[in-house]
């Protein structure tokens, strides 16, 4: 019977070359933050460490499943904010749908308005 499949030593260079890859990425994006010419090309850098790597259908559902959540997770807790501003708050819905987006980290924002 033939092996089918990648060849585990290919794939183990490839994920390890990602892994240190994604350990200098996060280095640079913790440094500098996410706008800066050399995090972007950080950034570019692992995407192209990243993409002629083939997933399995069931490795692929995991990660999206993840993404899935985490923007779940997100939506909730802007939907909480929303009712703590607009309910609670008396904040009118149009001015928090204007001005929200926009503030989303600034912690400041609230003792602003």
């Amino acid at each position: 019977e033939a092996e089918s499949g990648p060849d585990p030593v290919v794939a183990a260079q490839r994920f390890g070359a990602v892994a240190d890859q994604l350990q200098a990425t996060s280095k640079v994006l913790k440094k500098n933050g996410r706008d800066v010419k050399e995090s972007i090309e950080a950034l570019q850098a692992l995407a192209d460490l990243f993409m002629p790597i083939k997933l399995v259908p069931k490795q692929f559902d995991v990660l999206v499943e993840r993404v899935r959540d985490a923007l779940n997770r997100l939506r909730q807790q802007e939907r909480a904010i929303m009712q703590l501003c607009v309910r609670d708050a008396r904040m009118p819905r149009a001015d928090f749908l204007r001005l929200f987006p926009s503030n989303e980290t600034d912690q400041t924002w609230s003792g602003d308005l």
